[in-house]
């Protein structure tokens, strides 16, 4: 059975080094992983970035993800979950 897609949002924390965002990108592009929406700026913490990373996949291919982009040296912390404004959006109309 075909897991159903659905938006995520993940969230990401790193050490702040040039060309990380090159590598995470590398990430999604080798599993063919389509990026609706990339932000990235500096977190509450000094020195560490966040990166907020929305993408239409199944939970498992999401899952794998995060684990891939744990193993990077300069990331420090990632989290996922499931986008929860489009169920409100879908009831509204």
């Amino acid at each position: 059975m075909k897991s159903e897609n659905k938006e995520y949002t993940i969230t990401a924390y790193t050490e702040d080094y040039l060309g990380l965002i090159g590598r995470i990108n590398a990430i999604f592009s080798r599993r063919r992983i389509s990026i609706v929406n990339f932000n990235a700026g500096p977190s509450e913490i000094e020195h560490v970035k966040k990166f907020v990373i929305v993408v239409r996949e199944s939970e498992e291919s999401v899952r794998k993800i995060t684990q891939q982009m744990e193993k990077q040296v300069d990331v420090l912390e990632v989290h996922y979950h499931k986008t929860p404004y489009l169920t409100t959006i879908a009831h509204a109309g």
